[in-house]
């Protein structure tokens, strides 16, 4: 309804939509250009690895209860090392999700690949020493993520749904 041929990320909306990863919104939109919560992004997460058996031993996060829509799926990325969460014991599901930590659960749930990180950085604005720096520049080198066309990577941008759906169906393919 809200995404239409020819919108930059269309295809892997489509693609997203097609392997069950995604559901859209109970009105049928989609909302490409609304930012991505945390929650709803480990539940994509979870379903583009198969929405494997799991079930949750107890409460990780004092914020993600039981009763919480995608409790069993962010349990379950704490149980594989995907989400450490925040220091302070809790998840945040409502809040989007900024671009370095989304680099960070992607890198993760490929398994935390050996990976050197270039001693120059890819993106003008993500530095060696940026707390991600090593996942956001997987990301790079895997073609999950180009970054933007003035050389930056944006990292503590919100993660936007529309773009979510391309670096799945990118992430998807590495290795192909």
């Amino acid at each position: 309804m809200d995404v239409h041929a020819g919108d930059q990320f269309a295809d892997d909306i489509c693609w997203a939509k097609s392997q069950g990863i995604t559901t859209g919104w109970p009105d049928g939109t989609y909302r490409p250009v609304t930012p991505i919560n945390r929650d709803a992004l480990i539940a994509y997460i979870y379903r583009l690895a198969g929405s494997p058996a799991f079930t949750p031993s107890g409460q990780t996060f004092s914020d993600v209860a039981p009763s919480n829509q995608f409790y069993k799926e962010i349990e379950w990325a704490a149980s594989t090392g995907i989400t450490t969460g925040w220091p302070d014991g809790t998840f945040r599901p409502t809040t989007p999700v900024a671009r370095d930590a989304m680099a960070a659960f992607l890198y993760r749930r490929a398994g935390s690949p050996a990976f050197v990180a270039p001693g120059v950085p890819s993106f003008t604005d993500v530095g060696a020493g940026n707390m991600f720096y090593q996942q956001i520049e997987w990301m790079k080198s895997t073609g999950v993520s180009t970054g933007w066309v003035d050389g930056t990577y944006r990292p503590l941008d919100a993660t936007n749904r529309d773009a979510m759906a391309a670096f799945l169906h990118r992430y998807s393919n590495i290795g192909k």
